[in-house]
């Protein structure tokens, strides 16, 4: 926990733009789910704002439904096993799917019932913006980011340095239990083009 830093919620942007799965979380009165989607992206600045899919046959989605709040979390290598769990059981089918992932949740301040899983490498929490239309018919859910964190590990001074910590480099979720995970850095200038 000493690696998490608060982040400006209005530059949730830079956390969400590598396009790595996310794992979202919601809550209601205690009963917490989690599971990983790749449907997540950055839809505004100031205020930041971000949208995400969400099928209504998911439990993490019926939570969401009756809740203000919901949970994107950048996904990475050290906990990749269990973010492959979470997408693989439903909360439907095995009540106690979060205990036996392995992962270890915790909440912020003022978010009691927001679980954010240890081992990301960075927590967004978003304010469910109310469009019923577009949830119901396209599963797509509009949030106002209202708190967001990152771990100084790997996000300082508004960039992301994977090289730090290689463990909590992003993972992106191909097909058949297959992730690939982000690579070397590589640095461009193009003053001298221009």
């Amino acid at each position: 926990m000493k690696h998490i830093k608060p982040i400006d919620k209005n530059h949730c942007g830079v956390l969400l733009n590598l396009g790595g799965t996310v794992l979202v979380s919601a809550g209601v009165s205690g009963d917490w789910d989690v599971m990983p989607a790749s449907w997540a992206c950055n839809l505004d600045y100031n205020p930041g704002k971000a949208t995400l899919v969400m099928d209504s046959t998911h439990y993490t989605r019926k939570l969401m439904d009756n809740s203000e709040y919901f949970s994107l979390q950048v996904a990475t290598t050290g906990i990749a096993k269990e973010t492959l769990y979470l997408g693989s059981v439903s909360k439907f089918d095995e009540p106690e799917k979060l205990k036996k992932s392995g992962v270890e949740l915790f909440t912020m301040p003022g978010f009691d019932d927001v679980p954010l899983v240890k081992g990301a490498a960075a927590w967004l929490i978003f304010k469910k913006v109310s469009e019923p239309h577009n949830e119901k018919t396209y599963d797509l859910f509009i949030g106002e980011c209202v708190g967001a964190w990152a771990d100084d590990r790997v996000f300082d001074n508004g960039q992301w340095h994977f090289d730090k910590a290689p463990e909590l480099r992003t993972i992106h979720y191909v097909t058949g239990g297959q992730f690939y995970e982000i690579g070397a850095p590589i640095n461009v200038n193009v003053d001298d083009m221009l």
